[in-house]
């Protein structure tokens, strides 16, 4: 993986210690950083004519969604290394939507280093998104509720759960799981769940002494999508 800070704009600092005035009117956003990522695979092709024909393939949408999701959990795993290095716990990991350009394609090892490559194509934006999970009805309207205090605010479990979802989805199964404890301990003291706890203790306790198996991660994924249903039928209860 390379990472490189592209010669962007920087944004402006202010001088001194006071606010400094600005002119009267709409503003242009200011520019901000921007950081390329570019995932190599470690073994080259045998030839020109083997990376053309894997780039050919890539072109059908179930190739290309594998190929950028495979390099996101790449770049996320430097993200993780970053957060933890740093000790900064405002460090996020990237979802599918969050990369401005999607790029794949192939060229020598110096091009590729330096962003460039013998031939590529972009993916339009959307198409690299795996929609894995049912989308709310509406959830700007329960958003706007929750705000204005209308709608119950944020409760940890569901906090604690979108977190054992995410640590699921990256692939850290330990993470999740001891997570996904929390979550089922904090809907027992909210209310609903309780049914769930000898489950979960149990994964959590085989993810630290010694990991978990094919089996264990299938049990943890059905354990997530029923609490995951729970939260939902809890806050829509009303049909909100």
């Amino acid at each position: 993986m390379v990472f490189r800070a592209l010669n962007a704009e920087r944004r402006s600092r202010l001088r001194g210690r006071r606010p400094a005035p600005v002119e009267a009117g709409a503003t242009e956003p200011d520019p901000v950083p921007i950081t390329r990522a570019t995932v190599i695979a470690a073994q080259p092709f045998d030839d020109a004519k083997a990376a053309a024909a894997w780039l050919a393939g890539s072109k059908k949408q179930d190739a290309a969604v594998a190929d950028v999701e495979h390099a996101l959990e790449l770049v996320n795993r430097a993200v993780t290394a970053h957060r933890v290095a740093a000790q900064d716990p405002h460090v996020r990991d990237l979802g599918a939507g969050d990369p401005q350009r999607v790029r794949l394609g192939y060229g020598s090892g110096d091009e590729v280093v330096e962003g460039s490559w013998r031939d590529c194509y972009a993916i339009p934006p959307g198409r690299a998104r795996r929609r894995t999970r049912k989308k709310m009805l509406s959830p700007q309207e329960e958003m706007a509720g929750m705000l204005s205090g209308r709608r119950p605010g944020a409760l940890p479990s569901e906090e604690l759960l979108l977190r054992a979802r995410l640590d699921l989805d990256r692939g850290r199964l330990t993470e999740a799981a001891l997570v996904t404890r929390a979550a089922v301990d904090a809907l027992a003291a909210e209310g609903h769940g309780g049914g769930h706890s000898a489950v979960a203790e149990q994964l959590a306790r085989t993810a630290l002494a010694s990991g978990l198996e094919p089996g264990d991660v299938e049990e943890l994924e059905q354990l997530v999508v029923a609490l995951e249903r729970v939260v939902r039928r809890r806050r829509y209860a009303d049909g909100s």
